[in-house]
């Protein structure tokens, strides 16, 4: 059977509408490196006006560092029933890993958000120009062959140049 996601279950035991029922593994969902932070919980009802503006007023960022984690949850799960939310009314953020070309062009690229930056590693990634721009900011890093001294000497410009840089074809469209 497969393990069910920390967001998934989060999600179930928010919307099951029952002030009683525990948080689903405690242990897990309550320490400090969860996925399920407190920020990711404020920006999950940015749909939903009327708790989104309640919210803003009377817990800002500020305010959210001094609650229990605990407390936190239970008072969103009270939220969500006297607001009456629904599962359609939040938004899904889909989670995603950040990898290599993801941080290369987060130094690159500052003003761009985050979710632009992965909608541009989709893009670059379905690309057929993908290895020269993964050259460009060198995250393949080319294997330079071993040679012999002898035949070094003796190689053409042209072979030097395939051989040490990446090649792109321009055409004009």
């Amino acid at each position: 059977m497969a393990e069910i996601s920390p967001f998934k279950l989060f999600f179930n035991w928010l919307f099951d509408e029952n002030l009683k029922t525990e948080i689903p593994d405690k242990q897990n969902m309550l320490k400090y490196n969860s996925p399920i932070t407190t920020t990711f919980i404020m920006k999950v009802f940015l749909r939903s006006g009327e708790l989104n503006h309640y919210l803003n007023t009377y817990i800002n960022n500020i305010n959210l560092r001094y609650l229990d984690k605990e407390e936190f949850f239970k008072f969103i799960k009270k939220c969500v029933i006297d607001f009456k939310v629904k599962r359609k009314d939040i938004v899904y953020y889909q989670y995603k890993r950040k990898d290599i070309l993801f941080d290369k062009l987060r130094t690159k690229m500052t003003i761009l958000k985050n979710d632009d930056l992965d909608f541009l590693c989709d893009i670059i990634d379905k690309s057929d120009e993908k290895e020269s721009i993964y050259n460009a900011l060198g995250i393949n890093k080319p294997v330079k062959s071993k040679k012999k001294k002898s035949k070094q000497k003796n190689i053409s410009s042209k072979e030097f140049i395939e051989d040490n840089f990446s090649i792109v074809e321009i055409t004009n469209k």
